[in-house]
């Protein structure tokens, strides 16, 4: 889920659509009921239980998302223990039978993409604006009514690559409300969840998001907003859109290849 600084999300209001503020605050009102009621099967593995390479060594400073700036929020980059990652992932060796599910997961999930190639079709599907374009993770859409539990068929959020009407998509993004640990997601151990719950969360007002994780409480405030860390909300890329395949991975936490400005689109 993208963050923008205080200073750009000024000049770029949401318009048309839920924030993500509002978005989170359906997401855990909408699921609390049933995190009550149902105890999950909690994913073995964590967001950080595959050890990233080096950023130093696989960042090459040229690829349109980091010409675009630094990562779109924190949570995006950082592991479990608070280590910077930015760049591309090594990939879990998968066993035959492993690697047959994650094939016909990654068909369901295509067929999403094919479903929905535009934001007017996603609208008219029910997701909402969340985010404006953010280079290296798009523009996010979200239907709140799909995040109490993970299903490839069926994706919470859908990235794009502008928030036009007309703006195409760019990938699928899980966005899941989980206590107590990610999600058990796609087969495998390539599914690396993430969290925006680093430095208290994100800063938030009246609905809007104004302020990354990087945002302190103290600036946050200023700007008449509050922190929120969003514990129970664990989020995964998948770049499997045709056209728009990550070279940093197909669960890459950003995709190198958007660029583009904030508020904008991929391409200005």
């Amino acid at each position: 889920m993208a963050v923008l600084e205080t200073s750009t999300l000024r000049r770029s209001r949401l318009t048309g659509g839920a924030v993500l503020a509002l978005t989170l605050v359906l997401v855990l009102g909408a699921c609390s009921s049933s995190s009550k009621s149902s105890s999950p099967t909690t994913k073995t593995k964590t967001a950080s239980s595959a050890t990233p390479v080096s950023a130093a060594s696989t960042l090459t400073g040229k690829t349109p998302c980091e010409k675009a700036g630094p990562p779109a929020s924190e949570g995006q980059v950082l592991d479990g223990s608070g280590h910077f990652h930015r760049g591309p992932y090594p990939q879990v060796p998968l066993s035959e039978s492993t690697r047959v599910s994650l094939e016909q997961e990654q068909v369901d999930a295509r067929a999403v993409a094919v479903k929905y190639p535009t934001v007017a079709s996603a609208q008219a599907a029910g997701y909402r604006e969340s985010t404006v374009y953010v280079p290296c993770i798009g523009a996010h859409f979200t239907n709140t009514s799909l995040v109490a539990s993970f299903n490839p068929s069926a994706p919470s959020e859908l990235l794009y690559d502008g928030t036009k009407p007309t703006s195409k998509i760019v990938g699928l993004s899980y966005l899941v409300f989980h206590p107590g640990g990610p999600p058990t997601g796609f087969a495998g151990g390539n599914d690396r969840w993430h969290q925006h719950t680093f430095n208290g969360g994100l800063c938030m007002k009246g609905g809007l998001v104004i302020g990354a994780e990087s945002t302190s409480k103290t600036a946050c405030a200023q700007e008449g907003g509050q922190k929120i860390a969003l514990n129970d909300i664990w989020m995964v890329h998948d770049w499997i859109v045709a056209g728009w395949e990550c070279s940093w991975g197909v669960f890459a936490a950003e995709c190198p290849e958007l660029g583009g400005k904030a508020g904008l689109d991929a391409f200005h």
